[in-house]
């Protein structure tokens, strides 16, 4: 027992629990600590006793009450659990000790195995966990069940670490040894199938763990389908993603063609795909810790502040590319479990679709996007009113209707998979599907989840083909689409599409509708998960496919609802005259139309004519290339494509294309649907890492994208703009109209690899009036969305290559805070403070802007904002004096409602050195809201600061103050408040010093004596004595003691005033109209010998102060 000494005593502490391997700052649970105590009791009692005597023991203290059986038991689990090595001893004792047919033991376990800290448990205790589970299902104990079941959660999908491992080897383990046990519970059996069937997927780098799961998990499908059944249509879906696993080939293959081969009452999948999936076995594949973060912010966060918590949440559980496989289980688990309460439903806490489309974003994988959109809109293809409810139906609804207006081409992708699937996922019941999708949305509006889908039938960005889908799905609930006449057609597909790209400038999808409308009309995607063998003709359920497969270029679905990325209109037409000063390249005027001329940036090429890769290579312009291209698009579509091979292929095309006439859209059109493949894109960030550590460009792996870009370089960097090197970069700028993530690929290759800036200053030149500012916000916005480690990694490099670009540039500080954190903000400080980064220049519109920009931001957004605001502009009196006026007079901020904007400016403050320009707006500020504390009080604050730090300064601005625009009476007014609410923080002295210097100050006196030459003034000035001078200071006491009041009028016409030349009496109060004065203060000492009263008047006093003997 460990014990602290202090002052000669010993103090025991209590001894942590053995359970958990907790930090020193971990807190255990209570009861964690119930089981230690109860151990160290039964440690004490058990000590020095016969095995007879403990049995004694035991069985009276057992027998005495539940509460004494509870304690014996809970030490004996705590023992078997901790103490191997004794673990036989303990469960004899507890066979002995039990009453209740080891109901309490079991309790206690089922705490463990659904604590929410079990990936932490110690490997001994989780060894002696399943071993204890074994020898209870020897006994036929009660409730083993129960705790089997909530292991199964602890199940972590998507996790390969060791301890996860370990875990799924103890479940499979378990149930071989007690297989015949565990065919007697039906949903245990069930539950255990859809966790073996899910983590499957994670384990093909453990071939022999995935071969004990797979065989364990037939067999159970095999000998104990019926029951299986219960899982309903998720156990399809489970089961078409691990088909291709042998193990599972011939299972599907029985399920498809010989249905009744596996039940009697089994009739075909259409059964399983027409019985939703009961919300426990979605519950199944979340763990407890995850379920309780993502209620938490399900039921607590308002829409506007939950992206911090979902940052913190993907970064947590979905941070590694094994994890991708978790997005499906999320978004079952959101849709078909978590169905919010009205009152919640009311409230302004985040929709469970707003959450949704947050967590798409974060999907790389483009068949993990696909796998997302059929768990998002799987219980849509087999809707049935009866059975299934409209909250699963809700969020699918919501993300179509609620996007179109800015995000279009999000609804216009959910419903190309909705159409897609409806005729593809299983041909033989495409009628049925179509009808089940036409029903959820019907059932939709009849709820009033949607008042009508006309308007997204008729929006204007809708081109005819969605609206023709939309009929294809929805025949019941929108009209049919006109044909449009021929001459009408043509017009259609040229003007509008100019409208539409102004109007669709977007920080998430930069591509402008023409381009994206305008490509060739694919044939039926192919399947992202294709079945293994043919299906037999005569079965007549074949189901083809999971999803389509999706562009190489990240899928729209991960860019959803990210305004705080990219350009945005607020870049490209700021408000206001302020921005006139515009430097940075970016201009505030419009073309004709209203549209901001920088739309152009990404509406400069044509929109590829709609014709299919055939014919592109059947181009005459690209016969040149021979069979060059053939052989390569035929590789790309090879089973296994060997990359490396295809890579040298495609440079060498783009170097035939540079030194030829073929024509750019040909061989876009070739190039581009390479990209509409299965072939994953390259890790960029694991590549970084791997290139920083010094690994060979071998050891690198790449996709397509990067021979594409390598090659380009090899012509982009010359010195002389060659034909070669602009059609090059040409044919870039088409790979980018075509839906192809060129830019910011580009920019870090350009940049960071060669460090060339040119070829992407180049590679921005070929766009119709594109600025580099609007490029660099584009392709900085998707980088950091995509890969935010490394967008911050080489934000400065990126700077350092263009400068110019960065200050006072709103896109590109919105991609800085957007997923900032606090390690981040510390090293970007730094590079700020040392010259090697800079965001918000010396513009004060732009500042200003930029900060307008962040008011609404979430609070750790604005925080990090305004840390790396002080970090460049503090102690800057210019530029804080502006954000003061801006924020306290413009804005009139409320620190109730702007409290992190109002920390940050008061940061700045008292890290800025006051001055007249500081103080004005401090004081209006402060007259404009006496209606409450909040002006004085953050006044006051600021001005305390500088009473401590600066106070010199401070009262030297408070006497120029005075006399400037502001009334003297609102400043007299705002200094007593301050000094009344701040009285305990400043002392007598402190007063005195501020009340004096705010009195308006008299000018200076100056007599001349003309009776005297300027030879004899100077003979005859002399010295003052120390008696002169002591009798001077005692003399000025007396004064301002006795002396009373005077108005500012009569204080320039009764001012003493002492004449230069020492024959003039000192103490002589002569006054002399004609006496020239100037304007000033006279100090003795360091003090100022004038003092005012809250009247602004002051005591008259002689103004000792030494004479010039000159002219």
């Amino acid at each position: 027992m460990a014990e602290i000494q202090s002052g000669g005593t010993h103090s025991p502490l209590p001894p942590q629990p053995q359970l958990f391997q907790l930090e020193p700052i971990d807190v255990a649970e209570p009861w964690q600590h119930e089981l230690v105590e109860c151990f160290i009791s039964f440690s004490t009692l058990s000590a020095g006793k016969s095995q007879t005597e403990l049995h004694e023991t035991l069985q009276q203290k057992a027998s005495e009450s539940m509460h004494s059986h509870g304690e014996l038991v809970n030490a004996l689990v705590y023992g078997i659990l901790t103490v191997p090595a004794e673990g036989n001893t303990y469960l004899r004792h507890l066979n002995i000790v039990s009453r209740d047919g080891f109901a309490h033991a079991i309790s206690r376990l089922k705490l463990l195995a659904t604590a929410h800290r079990f990936a932490r448990v110690r490997p001994e205790v989780r060894s002696q966990l399943f071993w204890l589970l074994s020898e209870l299902v020897k006994v036929s104990a009660h409730g083993v069940d129960q705790v089997v079941l909530a292991l199964t959660r602890q199940v972590r999908s998507g996790d390969v670490t060791q301890g996860n491992v370990k875990l799924c080897w103890l479940m499979v383990q378990f149930a071989q040894a007690n297989y015949a046990w565990l065919s007697t519970f039906p949903v245990l059996v069930a539950t255990t199938v859809y966790m073996l069937g899910r983590v499957a997927l994670d384990h093909s780098r453990i071939p022999d763990l995935r071969t004990a799961e797979c065989e364990l998990a037939t067999r159970l499908l095999r000998e104990q389908f019926h029951e299986c059944c219960i899982i309903g249509r998720d156990l399809v879906r489970m089961l078409q993603d691990v088909a291709r696993i042998p193990e599972f080939h011939d299972l599907w293959q029985d399920m498809l063609q010989r249905p009744q081969s596996l039940s009697p009452l089994f009739a075909g999948i259409e059964q399983l795909l027409r019985t939703p999936t009961p919300p426990m076995f979605l519950a199944n594949r979340i763990t407890y810790e995850m379920e309780s973060r993502l209620r938490f912010i399900l039921e607590n966060l308002p829409a506007t502040s939950y992206s911090r918590n979902l940052i913190w949440f993907v970064q947590r559980y979905l941070s590694t590319p094994e994890s991708e496989s978790l997005f499906s289980d999320l978004i079952r688990y959101i849709i078909g479990v978590f169905h919010p309460s009205n009152a919640v439903l009311a409230s302004n806490v985040v929709p469970r679709y707003v959450f949704l489309g947050g967590l798409l974003r974060f999907i790389r994988s483009p068949v993990v996007a696909a796998n997302a959109k059929l768990a998002l809109f799987y219980n849509w293809l087999f809707y049935d009113p009866k059975s299934d409810t409209i909250m699963n139906i809700e969020p699918g609804v919501l993300i179509i209707a609620q996007s179109v207006d800015k995000y279009t081409f999000m609804t216009a992708s959910f419903i190309e998979f909705l159409a897609y699937e409806s005729d593809a996922y299983s041909p033989e019941l495409a009628p049925a599907i179509r009808g089940s999708i036409g029903q959820a949305m019907q059932d939709a509006v009849e709820k009033g989840v949607i008042p009508s889908i006309m308007p997204i039938y008729e929006h204007p960005r809708i081109e005819v083909d969605i609206r023709q889908n939309l009929y294809h799905l929805f025949p019941q609930l929108v009209p049919p689409v006109p044909e449009p006449a021929p001459s009408e057609a043509s017009a259609d597909d040229a003007e509008p599409a100019k409208n539409d790209d102004a109007m669709l400038l977007d920080p998430m999808d930069m591509l402008p509708p023409a381009a994206v409308d305008s490509e060739p009309a694919p044939e039926p995607p192919k399947p992202a998960v294709e079945l293994p063998l043919p299906i037999a003709a005569p079965q007549p359920i074949r189901i083809v496919s999971a999803a389509p497969k999706i562009s190489i270029a990240l899928d729209p679905v991960s860019r959803m609802f990210q305004e705080e990325f990219g350009i945005t209109d607020f870049d490209l037409a700021p408000e206001g005259p302020a921005d006139a000063e515009n430097t940075n390249g970016v201009s505030d005027t419009t073309a004709e139309g209203g549209a901001p001329k920088d739309a152009a940036l990404v509406a400069s090429a044509e929109p590829l004519p709609e014709i299919s890769v055939k014919q592109a290579l059947d181009d005459t312009s690209l016969w040149l290339f021979g069979s060059t291209l053939q052989t390569f698009v035929d590789s790309v579509a090879a089973t296994e494509p060997d990359v490396k091979q295809i890579g040298g292929s495609v440079k060498e095309i783009v170097y035939m294309f540079a030194q030829s006439e073929a024509s750019i859209l040909a061989i876009t059109r070739v190039l581009a649907s390479i990209f509409s493949d299965s072939l994953d894109m390259e890790d960029v960030e694991t590549n970084a890492e791997l290139a920083t550590a010094g690994e060979s460009s071998d050891e690198l792996e790449h996709d397509l994208l990067h021979y594409i870009l390598a090659a380009a370089a090899d012509y982009a960097h010359m010195m002389e703009m060659t034909n070669s090197a602009q059609r090059v970069l040409q044919l870039l700028v088409q790979l980018t109209e075509a839906k192809v993530d060129v830019g910011f690929r580009w920019l870090l290759h350009s940049v960071v690899n060669a460090g060339k800036p040119v070829q992407y200053a180049r590679y921005v030149d070929q766009y119709a009036e594109g600025t580099l500012q609007a490029a660099l916000v584009r392709d900085l916005g998707m980088l950091q969305e995509q890969f935010p480690g490394l967008f911050y990694t080489v934000l400065p490099q990126i700077y350092a290559a263009f400068p110019d670009a960065f200050p006072g540039c709103r896109g590109i500080v919105k991609s800085v805070v957007a997923l900032i954190d606090q390690p981040q903000v510390y090293r970007l400080g730094a590079l700020i403070a040392r010259g090697q980064l800079q965001l918000f220049g010396r513009r004060q519109a732009a500042i200003t802007a930029i900060i307008g920009m962040t008011l609404e931001s979430d609070a750790f957004e604005q925080v990090c904002f305004w840390q790396l605001l002080n970090a460049e502009v503090g102690g800057d009196e210019v530029r804080v004096a502006g954000i003061a006026h801006y924020l306290l007079l413009e804005k009139r901020i409320d620190p109730a409602s702007n409290s992190e904007a109002t920390t940050g400016l008061l940061t700045l403050l008292k890290a800025t050195s006051p001055t007249t320009s500081l103080l004005n707006p401090l004081f209006m500020y402060a007259a404009a809201t006496e209606d409450s504390d909040a002006g004085v009080d953050f006044s006051g604050n600021v001005l305390t600061a500088w009473l401590r730090t600066s106070k010199a300064a401070l009262l030297n601005s408070l006497s120029e103050v005075a006399p400037s625009a502001l009334s003297a009476d609102m400043v007299q007014s705002v200094v007593s408040r301050w000094l009344e609410r701040y009285s305990q923080q400043l002392d007598e002295k402190d007063r005195y010093e501020i009340q004096q210097a705010l009195v308006p100050k008299p000018a200076a006196l100056v007599i001349e004596v003309p009776n005297l030459s300027s030879v004899e003034r100077s003979s005859e000035h002399r010295p003052v004595t120390r008696s002169q001078k002591a009798k001077e200071d005692n003399e000025r006491k007396r004064r301002i003691s006795n002396s009373q009041p005077i108005s500012r009028q009569q204080s320039h016409q009764e001012i003493p005033k002492r004449h230069k030349h020492n024959s003039v009496d000192s103490d002589s109060n002569e006054s002399s109209s004609d006496v020239p004065m100037t304007r000033g203060r006279r100090r003795r000492n360091g003090r100022s010998l004038t003092a005012g009263d809250d009247n602004q008047s002051y005591q008259s006093s002689p103004i000792l102060s030494s004479v010039s003997s000159s002219d």
